[in-house]
């Protein structure tokens, strides 16, 4: 019976109906034989129950759960053929079995470990058959092993030992398989002879060589495969046959007749293939026809007709592929369509391929079943979006160019912000809150290891001299790098586990220009959009549409110079990410702090010349006349600059002209405004974590006051803890954070807020589930370098990478993709008395019913501005008001009596310190002290 159902299989009817029947009757004859005892024959069944299993998942039926039934029923078999001494029956089973895990591996189920048990089957199995002198079925085995060890070189492991392994087995198998009758045989084992030697030449190992050895494998297998029914076979050997001669001819061995002979080759696949069910496998040769075709025109080969031919391949390929269906093969064809477009600068055909090929990467992304996989897809295709970006500017198509950049950016903040509404209503899968509790108790290890922090490079336990030059920075410990690493492990399996992740298993579509027009808030509002590419810098420039119909989008465009790619981000790289690295990489506090100054110090001659590369004052007087706020959204290093300190015209600040506010992207800016927006009526303050900054408590007390905080709502000193800190997030609509932080330029994820006993809230706790806070306003960040992100900017080489992803992770991000509308966040490590005046200014404004943007400028303007007499007259009203409180506070024996008594001695201190100045002097004049902080975010 069992034979007849798959006899009925290999005819076509119903084969999956047929297998599934085979399977029943395979099972229930293996169960007879465990009863009965019959080891020999049960053994004999389960070969073939494995043999059903892997026929089903060829027919795509749960591929891979049924290989591993094949798997495990091969095994089983294995085993009682090695116990019964049956090595004929073995060397079979063990074949089969390396055939599923072949199969496995391609699969993408834990390649490596199949392989080696592939491996180890076949290992196993081809000594058996070799001392049994079975050669015929030897060289099936031999095959599968040489294609096993190419898998692995694929994946990495050991790539040049493994394909001389792969070329080995082989080679060997041809050998056995040069005998009558098993010519179809020896033809596929020579393709994959050919294909090893390609990959051998692929990787630098003599590559003429391996590819005239690639040549001559595949062109025997060809004469072998033209007869009748091989077509398909045939098909694909030559089209492997056209790549090596087309990789020969751009070594440049006989460049132009190897070129002849690939287009040879491609043309007789392409005949072949054009018949139902092969469309695909006929994109991928038509694909490889037009880049041949295309290569010969750059050799000046008929241009303008070998151009015409790979651009009519090129589109026929193109007709057969979906996107949506067949991201990779459309993204390969797209780009490549894209790139002779834009070499010849044929815009609108450049255009027509990259709009195509980012479809591809869009499809691809949705389908990537890891972060790490995501992130890996856009990194390899920035140049896509870059190259369609500027096609469109050339070709004057502005709205398509700015709604790419607009969906090329922060890509993976606009999925976890995503994400994170998602779970803002706290039901969080039991399974994610146990890798959180795993990783909390890595973080008990860590703070085992970690050093006092008050020892560590950049902490100084005594206020300095000066008040102003004690910062709100701590720094990471090398001995804790093996620490943090085992934490980030820990991390990387959650995101893995993490199923919420399949809500965003859809491409995210092209904006409209309508929807970005619809963030801007009024016609006085425009939205700036950077975006540099190698050789050209672009401001693009959304207002609202004017009244005769026409776009609102313009682009002010600055080319680099001719010889120098990337000149802008290179610029930012060298005069400002790397000096103010450095300040925190010195060796003693004395060479930190004169770092520091010298960073300040060029800081008014950088702007000025930032201001010149980007002709801001061109981009003013052509673009933004009647505009009175600006929403900024930076590229790349452009993130780290303070745009409100960037000079203007007449001597004016960029700041002081417009009402800046800043969004990662406009996908970001319109997810925060589909969030419900709570008045900000409850106020939470953190402070002063460490117990180490002289002037936080006042900032804190005096915040406290203008906004009526109980004691409740007040987590002081050490006694904060990440939990409480979270609990405390999710009972307030505004959050004052005042303590250290700091920014991790060779971790990114791991920067954090600072809390006592080694304790941390990081970006990674922020990006995560658990940290959701829905009914947060505003977050006020009063630390160092919660709004400074930075990025892996430079190869092995020392050069800027090309595909550097515009991720902006800082702390504000953070809390932004949390559940904050707006973030209050700082540029560079700030000073803790100039910070505490600063947000004393900001939340009394925004008190008295100001939006963040104008309580912002006020605040700037109240330090850079106010001189000694009038910040001594306002702090002396402070200092009565504060001894009284200390006296009513000590007639009622109030237990928060020595905090005030703290604050008005402080308050005391700060008016002696004053008085060193003249009265007309402005102590905070300089930008270090009010020029870091900006909104990130709704204004």
């Amino acid at each position: 019976m069992v034979t007849a159902y798959l006899t009925q299989v290999q005819l076509g009817q119903e084969p999956v109906a047929n297998l599934e029947r085979a399977i029943a009757a395979y099972t229930e004859a293996a169960t007879i034989c465990r009863q009965l005892g019959l080891e020999r024959y049960l053994a004999s069944n389960l070969n073939q129950l494995g043999n059903a299993y892997g026929n089903q998942a060829e027919l795509g039926q749960e591929p891979v759960a049924n290989l591993e039934r094949a798997i495990a029923a091969y095994n089983e078999a294995a085993t009682i053929s090695r116990q019964l001494g049956l090595e004929r029956d073995l060397a079979t089973t063990l074949t089969n079995l390396s055939t599923a895990n072949l199969n496995q591996a391609g699969l993408g189920q834990e390649p490596v470990a199949n392989l080696e048990q592939a491996i180890t089957a076949c290992t196993e199995a081809a000594t058996i058959r070799r001392q049994l002198g079975l050669e015929s079925d030897l060289a099936g085995t031999l095959t599968n092993l040489g294609n096993a060890y190419s898998l692995q070189a694929e994946l990495g492991q050991e790539p040049v030992a493994n394909l001389e392994r792969a070329i080995t087995n082989h080679n060997e198998a041809t050998t056995i398989r040069r005998q009558p009758g098993l010519e179809r045989d020896l033809a596929q084992t020579l393709t994959n002879l050919g294909a090893a030697y390609s990959t051998q030449a692929q990787l630098g190992q003599e590559p003429v060589a391996n590819l005239e050895r690639a040549i001559a494998a595949y062109t025997e297998a060809t004469t072998i495969r033209r007869q009748p029914g091989l077509e398909r076979d045939l098909a694909s050997t030559l089209t492997n046959l056209g790549v090596a001669y087309h990789t020969q001819a751009e070594l440049g061995q006989e460049p132009v007749a190897n070129l002849e002979r690939a287009i040879a080759t491609y043309t007789e696949a392409t005949t072949i293939l054009r018949q139902p069910g092969l469309e695909r496998d006929l994109a991928g040769t038509l694909t490889n026809l037009g880049a041949a075709y295309s290569t010969q025109a750059q050799l000046g080969q008929e241009p303008v007709a070998n151009l015409e031919r790979a651009i009519a391949n090129y589109r026929e390929a193109l007709s057969f592929l979906n996107p949506a269906l067949l991201p990779a093969d459309t993204l390969r064809t797209g780009r490549n369509l894209g790139n002779l477009g834009f070499r010849q600068g044929w815009w609108d055909i450049a255009l027509e391929g990259y709009t195509v090929a980012v479809e591809a990467v869009e499809q691809s992304r949705a389908w990537a079943t890891s972060e790490a996989l995501r992130q890996e897809i856009v990194r390899k295709s920035i140049g896509v979006y870059e190259n369609l970006i500027q096609a469109a500017v050339n070709q004057g198509d502005l709205s398509l160019a700015l709604r790419t950049v607009e969906r090329s950016r922060s890509k993976r903040l606009a999925d976890l912000i995503a994400v994170g509404d998602l779970y803002a209503d706290g039901r969080v899968p039991p399974e994610i809150q146990a890798w959180y509790q795993q990783v909390k108790e890595s973080r008990q290890i860590q703070s085992q290891l970690r050093q006092n922090p008050l020892d560590q490079p950049g902490f100084t336990q005594k206020p300095q001299p000066y008040p102003i030059g004690n910062t709100r920075a701590s720094f990471a410990t090398e001995q804790l790098q093996a620490a943090e690493a085992a934490e980030r492990q820990a991390w990387d399996a959650l995101y893995r586990f993490d199923a919420i992740t399949a809500q965003l298993q859809q491409p995210q579509p092209q904006p409209r220009l309508d929807e970005l027009t619809a963030l801007l808030p009024s016609p006085q509002t425009a939205l700036l959009s950077f975006y540099t590419t190698a050789t050209h810098t672009h401001i693009f420039v959304l207002r609202r549409p004017a009244q005769d119909g026409g776009e609102g989008v313009n682009c002010h465009t600055i080319p680099n110079p001719p010889e120098s790619a990337n000149d802008l981000q290179n610029w930012l790289v060298v005069n400002w990410v790397i000096p103010y690295i450095a300040i925190n990489q010195a060796e003693t506090p004395q060479s930190r702090q004169q770092r520091r100054h010298e960073w300040h110090q060029a800081m008014a001659t950088r702007l000025q010349e930032l201001a010149t590369r980007l002709q801001f004052d061109t981009l003013i007087q052509q673009h933004l006349q009647g505009i009175t706020e600006l929403i900024l959204i930076p590229h790349l290093f452009l993130h780290q600059i303070p745009f409100d300190l960037l000079p203007t015209a007449q001597g004016q600040l960029l700041g002081d002209r417009f009402r800046l506010q800043f969004v990662p992207s406009t996908k970001i800016l319109g997810l925060c405004r589909e969030r419900s927006q709570p008045t900000p009526d409850t106020l939470g303050i953190v402070e002063n974590t460490t117990e180490d900054l002289p002037y936080t408590p006042l900032e804190c007390e005096w915040v406290a006051q203008t906004w009526n905080v109980p004691r409740q709502r007040r987590l002081q000193g050490r006694t904060v803890t990440p939990d409480s800190y979270l609990q405390l997030l999710k009972q307030v609509q505004a959050l004052l954070s005042s303590h250290h932080a700091t920014s991790r330029a060779d971790d990114p994820l791991n920067s954090h807020l600072v809390l006592a006993e080694e304790q941390k809230v990081t970006l990674r706790d922020l990006l995560s589930p658990l940290w959701r806070f829905p009914e947060l306003s505003e977050v006020f960040l009063s630390c160092c370098e919660t709004g400074l992100s930075f990025a892996t900017s430079r190869d092995e080489e020392g050069n800027l990478r090309r595909e550097l992803l515009d991720e902006p992770l800082s702390l504000g991000t953070g809390f932004l993709l949390g559940g904050a509308r707006a973030v209050i966040s700082s540029h560079w490590a700030v000073a803790d008395l100039a910070t505490a005046l600063f947000s004393r200014e900001y939340h009394r404004a925004r008190r008295a019913g100001e939006e963040r943007l104008t309580a912002l400028h006020q605040a700037r303007q109240a330090l850079r501005e106010t001189c000694q007499k009038d910040w001594r007259d306002r702090l002396t009203a402070d200092y009565q008001q504060a001894y009284q409180t200390w006296q009513q506070l000590r007639q009622t024996k109030d237990p928060n009596v020595n905090a005030a008594g703290a604050n008005y001695q402080k308050i005391g201190e700060l008016i002696k310190w004053l008085d060193e100045f003249a009265s007309d002097a402005v102590p905070f004049q300089d930008y270090r002290y009010w020029g870091a902080f900006y909104c990130l975010g709704l204004p």
